[in-house]
């Protein structure tokens, strides 16, 4: 089975816990286009296009006007350890082994607004880039339209490449769109985390992010490879909870 996962706006370009294998990102050439573009852009309209505050715009203005398409190792990280946020600090990447970064490099991707989608050992420069972001390209009006194509491509070939037979869907929604569902040649299944609030149950983001982190790294692991073990799924209080699932999306309530 393939998992997907989305990126984190924060980064983290220490070098602590840095593996030394790397990998470079498939759609290269594709993220340098749109950088460039984006070179043309002021501080001002990166404020407008990222919605970030001034500051946040002078720091990406200065790191597009810095990227290298040749990712030098000294300026960039790999994908899996280069994110930060609450979904990364529970998929605990720097505890990885060897065999789990090998395993993790078979089984897992990480979609992407700039690289369309990212092996985990692929390197990475630092950037600001979502892909729910309207921006308009060579494919359209927004990254949706330039990369949806791309990464469906991508992953059916991966798929018939490894024998891979599922997709589990560990992303947000906001990046899971970039992959069109009616060309992708595997099922899909979506994991769904869900919180007991006043006697109801509802999807609760930041929770979700965590325990969809916790999910990574128990399938990397325990090596899963059949969708069949996530039934058994148990963290931070979450169980399989049948009685919510269908077929294509599995519950996990706590």
């Amino acid at each position: 089975m393939l998992v997907v996962i989305s990126p984190s706006k924060t980064l983290d370009f220490s070098k602590q816990f840095e593996n030394k294998s790397h990998t470079i990102p498939v759609f290269l050439k594709e993220t340098e286009e749109l950088v460039l573009r984006l070179r043309r852009f002021s501080k001002q309209d990166l404020m407008k296009l990222l919605r970030v505050s001034e500051t946040l715009a002078e720091e990406n203005f200065k790191r597009f006007a810095k990227w290298d398409v040749c990712h030098p190792l000294e300026k960039s990280k790999i994908a899996i350890l280069a994110f930060k946020g609450e979904a990364y600090e529970n998929l605990k990447a720097s505890s990885f082994t060897t065999s789990d970064f090998e395993f993790a490099s078979r089984h897992l991707r990480i979609l992407s607004g700039l690289y369309g989608l990212l092996r985990p050992l692929d390197l990475v420069m630092p950037y600001r880039l979502e892909m729910g972001t309207r921006f308009e390209n060579s494919s359209g009006k927004d990254l949706y339209k330039y990369w949806k194509s791309k990464v469906t491509y991508e992953i059916n070939k991966l798929a018939k490449e490894n024998n891979l037979k599922t997709i589990i869907n560990l992303a947000s929604s906001e990046y899971f769109k970039v992959i069109n569902e009616n060309h992708i040649e595997l099922p899909i299944i979506n994991i769904v985390f869900k919180q007991e609030v006043d006697g109801e149950f509802k999807i609760m983001g930041v929770y979700s992010k965590r325990a969809r982190g916790m999910m990574a790294n128990f399938i990397v692991k325990n090596r899963i490879s059949q969708p069949e073990e996530l039934i058994h799924f148990i963290a931070d209080g979450y169980k399989y909870n049948a009685l919510f699932s269908t077929d294509k999306d599995w519950v996990y309530t706590r």
